[in-house]
């Protein structure tokens, strides 16, 4: 899985389309690559400790791998704002919210390819 970079994400943030699962906040906007990329903005408004912040993260990065890689197109920005109630959550556990990005994800590739 590749991450964005910092520029890379502005982009997203200013340009991107977004929607919402229950845990998490997410905008994507179609990218050059050709793997989806990644990257998650938590901040310090979510949790002022670090350790809380970077285990949402890997929390995240793990459900991602385990339950998106085959499913999630490519060729996506995407960025991922966790909301709070993530916190304690087990990987499992944000199998319907990966599910839901690949199928927005899909419907959207669907729609740029039909253009």
């Amino acid at each position: 899985m590749e991450t964005l970079k910092n520029q890379d994400v502005r982009n997203v943030l200013k340009q991107g389309r977004s929607f919402q699962t229950p845990h998490f906040i997410v905008l994507y906007k179609p990218g050059s690559a050709e793997k989806s990329r990644f990257a998650f903005v938590i901040s310090r408004k979510f949790s002022k400790k670090a350790v809380e912040r970077n285990r949402v993260k890997r929390i995240i990065r793990e459900a991602l791998r385990l339950y998106g890689k085959d499913r999630i197109p490519a060729g996506f920005d995407v960025v991922i704002i966790p909301k709070k109630n993530i916190s304690g959550k087990k990987t499992y556990q944000l199998k319907e919210d990966i599910t839901a990005i690949s199928r927005v994800l899909k419907e959207e590739n669907v729609e740029k390819s039909s253009c």
